[in-house]
């Protein structure tokens, strides 16, 4: 009889990044359509009360605000905190798992800087054959967490010192069309905008990263494994 075989942190892994692939679908879904139902209400609302034009266009600039600029900044935002959250979280408990199998009196906590970095120097010291830094999405998932930087420390402007505006000239890069800013530098938005789409990518990405570094380690494909 087949034996079903489940690793805890590996499931959990992969449930969390489907839970934020289906937060994507949601949010994809759900602006667009929220946005039609709101203008049609509004053009019903001017034409049952016979606005003057200038009334209905100020109305249905604060909706371009609203559904244009601030819901789809502030969504992107959400995906990719809540995304480097799950790397990271995810990385270190696998990181310290790997300790523990391997009985080492040394441990993550033990190496200083971001959880990030600290867990990806662990596994290299202990398990050089996890070398996290050499897998292909790695560069992907340093970008993420500049990214996230720059949402958290920032409020996704571009800032002010050469370091800060070199660092957002490279994600501009790395992503064209996915990442960008306004065109002028004296627009009043100055938040910088990353497409759904993008986030999508950076999601598969970390997803086939995890898929890597868990199979390298022995763990069952996605935490569920069938034995026959």
């Amino acid at each position: 009889m087949p034996r079903i075989k489940i690793d805890p942190l590996a499931l959990q892994t992969f449930q969390r990044l489907f839970g934020l692939t289906s937060l994507l679908e949601l949010v994809d879904k759900a602006i667009p359509e929220t946005e039609w139902h709101e203008r049609e209400d509004l053009r019903q609302l001017a034409e049952s009360e016979d606005w003057e034009f200038g009334d209905y266009d100020v109305e249905t600039q604060v909706l371009d605000e609203k559904f244009r600029h601030w819901l789809p900044r502030f969504a992107a935002y959400s995906v990719v905190i809540l995304l480097d959250s799950i790397v990271e979280t995810q990385l270190l408990s696998f990181a310290e798992r790997v300790g523990r199998n391997k009985n080492s009196k040394f441990q993550v906590k033990d190496i200083k800087g971001s959880g990030l970095e600290r867990a990806a120097l662990y596994l290299k010291r202990i398990a050089p054959e996890l070398d996290v830094d050499r897998d292909s999405a790695w560069e992907d998932v340093q970008n993420l967490r500049e990214l996230r930087n720059v949402i958290v420390h920032r409020g996704g402007m571009r800032g002010h010192s050469p370091e800060h505006q070199k660092q957002v000239d490279r994600l501009l890069r790395a992503y064209p069309g996915g990442v960008s800013l306004p065109w002028s530098p004296d627009s009043v938005y100055g938040e910088i905008w990353i497409s759904v789409a993008q986030c999508r990518e950076f999601a598969t990405k970390i997803a086939e990263f995890f898929k890597r570094v868990f199979k390298a380690a022995g763990l069952p494909e996605k935490g569920i494994q069938i034995e026959r």
